[in-house]
């Protein structure tokens, strides 16, 4: 990050004390920062210890502005310092994990009858199957798989060893980490005759837009229909959802939650790590 404090109070929307042309290289915990470091303050009533701070430019609080009269570096006051520190790390993260350069890597395996977008990115070894289609932008990670007749939207970005299988679908600007398996099979069984008997999954997953799925978690096709992941929800890493699950808008599911088959959940639904449905 090559940024001055003035960049930062832009970036805030406020109100700069201090020198704007400081040079701030990379973001840190108010307790470690140093000069080069910008950090934030998000209670209030820590404003005094925070006036200690190292920091070469601090997010604060705009009220703070009596209790950090002593504060050494440059600061910048603004309603939601914790946003505005959020913001910035986005710049940061651009910097440190640049999305890779367009193109096909040599070891990939691409269907002909696949569509992929000039502006994607498959890397290596991955394999996309007939039928799939590839957004605009969208990176798919190394090793990645994309089954027969996938979607995968605009910008979406799939990280090293995810597997998308047939038929499902994953809309634009999602984030799927390593080792989540998008599509296996639900878990149906009969037993007429004292044998468990495998009933066919035919259905799919459809992931809406705006969805991060962490790592290694599990989401199993419908039976007949769609497993369904409304647009802005947030899963954790660990979290298994079975075959024709319903999960609404903007809701966030934590690590190691489990949710059984058929369940409807509503928007805006928080799931605590551990938790079973």
């Amino acid at each position: 990050m090559k940024l001055t404090a003035a960049d930062i109070a832009r970036l805030a929307e406020g109100d700069l004390k201090g020198d704007g042309a400081t040079p701030i290289f990379a973001a840190a915990p108010l307790e470690t920062a140093g000069p080069a470091d910008l950090a934030f303050l998000a209670d209030p009533a820590l404003a005094a210890a925070a006036a200690a701070s190292r920091a070469g430019c601090l997010l604060a609080p705009r009220g703070c502005e009596a209790a950090l009269k002593d504060f050494p570096g440059t600061a910048v006051f603004t309603k939601n310092p914790k946003y505005a520190f959020m913001l910035a790390l986005r710049l940061v993260e651009k910097e440190m994990r640049p999305l890779p350069a367009a193109g096909v890597h040599p070891s990939a395996a691409v269907a002909t009858s696949a569509k992929v977008e000039p502006s994607a990115h498959i890397g290596p070894c991955a394999v996309v199957e007939e039928g799939a289609a590839i957004g605009y932008g969208a990176v798919i990670g190394a090793q990645c798989y994309v089954g027969r007749g996938a979607r995968v939207g605009r910008a979406t970005r799939l990280y090293p060893g995810v597997k998308i299988m047939d038929a499902c679908e994953i809309g634009a600007e999602c984030i799927i980490h390593a080792g989540a398996v998008i599509g296996s099979d639900g878990y149906g069984y009969i037993s007429p005759r004292g044998v468990h008997e495998k009933i066919p999954q035919l259905g799919k997953v459809i992931v809406e837009d705006s969805v991060e799925i962490g790592a290694n978690t599990a989401i199993d096709r419908a039976a007949l229909e769609a497993t369904v992941i409304g647009a802005g929800t947030k899963i954790d890493n660990l979290v298994h959802i079975a075959h024709n699950v319903k999960i609404g808008k903007n809701c966030l599911i934590i690590a190691q939650a489990g949710i059984a088959g058929s369940t409807v959940i509503g928007n805006n639904v928080i799931l605590a790590g551990h938790s079973a449905i």
